[in-house]
């Protein structure tokens, strides 16, 4: 009887321990593998999903996501995918792959990072850049910014590589707020992205309780909204 008793509070106390693990490993690392679904929604009716995820094999990343949109007679289909490596919580770019299929012309990318340098296509046309190991792709920006958000930065600055440029995304914290989602209510952080223009605005949310990872995105171009991302699912994955 009193083996039982000990038992079943030193059983709840593992499990609370185990529990509190996992809980701090998520909170402070930004690459734990998990599944997302988003709701594309455009002046309120909904055109499409969105679908990403991350996941690790023998060390190695790949972040993919994949997009389906569709309104009146127009459609366009996305897939990318990322590979990269970890260390010391610092992202390293290996490659990069995009493609664009749907109404209007088709589209492909691709990107390779390596020591000797930056190589990339798009439309067709080769690119070479300067290998810097801070330089990212258009998906690994926002990991990078949750890792920095989880470490306590508000201010952000990511060089990358898109569509045969190598560009600076800037982003900053600019409030917190409670949004409801088709997910459900979510207490946030809203980004904006800083740009040279005002004809263009993207807005990005954030929710501490997922890891910093994005659940609301807005494009707004000349005062009108472009495309709204919401999140609808998502779960935190083991890594293989």
């Amino acid at each position: 009887m009193i083996k039982k008793t000990l038992l079943l509070p030193l059983t709840a106390l593992l499990f609370c321990a185990t529990a509190v693990s996992a809980t701090e490993e998520i909170a402070s690392n930004a690459f734990v593998p998990f599944q997302a679904n988003y709701k594309v929604f455009r002046k309120g009716s909904e055109l499409g999903e969105a679908y990403r995820k991350l996941h690790v094999k023998n060390d190695q990343y790949t972040l993919e996501t994949d997009s389906k949109i569709s309104w009146l007679f127009l459609s366009d289909n996305r897939h990318e995918i990322s590979t990269f490596n970890v260390k010391d919580n610092k992202i390293s770019a290996l490659t990069y792959q995009y493609k664009r299929t749907g109404t209007g012309r088709d589209r492909k990318s691709f990107t390779e990072f390596d020591v000797k340098g930056i190589s990339s296509t798009y439309k067709s046309k080769d690119y070479q850049f300067d290998y810097q190991d801070n330089v990212l792709d258009p998906q690994l920006y926002q990991l990078a910014m949750q890792q920095q958000l989880i470490e306590g930065k508000t201010e952000f600055s990511f060089p990358l590589i898109r569509r045969g440029k190598q560009i600076d995304y800037r982003f900053r914290v600019v409030a917190e707020e409670v949004i409801s989602l088709p997910y459900g209510k979510l207490a946030t952080l809203k980004l904006e992205r800083i740009r040279e223009t005002t004809k263009r605005q993207t807005y990005m949310w954030v929710a501490p309780s997922l890891n910093y990872a994005m659940v609301k995105l807005t494009q707004i171009k000349e005062g009108k909204e472009q495309a709204d991302l919401q999140l609808s699912w998502f779960k935190f994955e083991k890594a293989d």
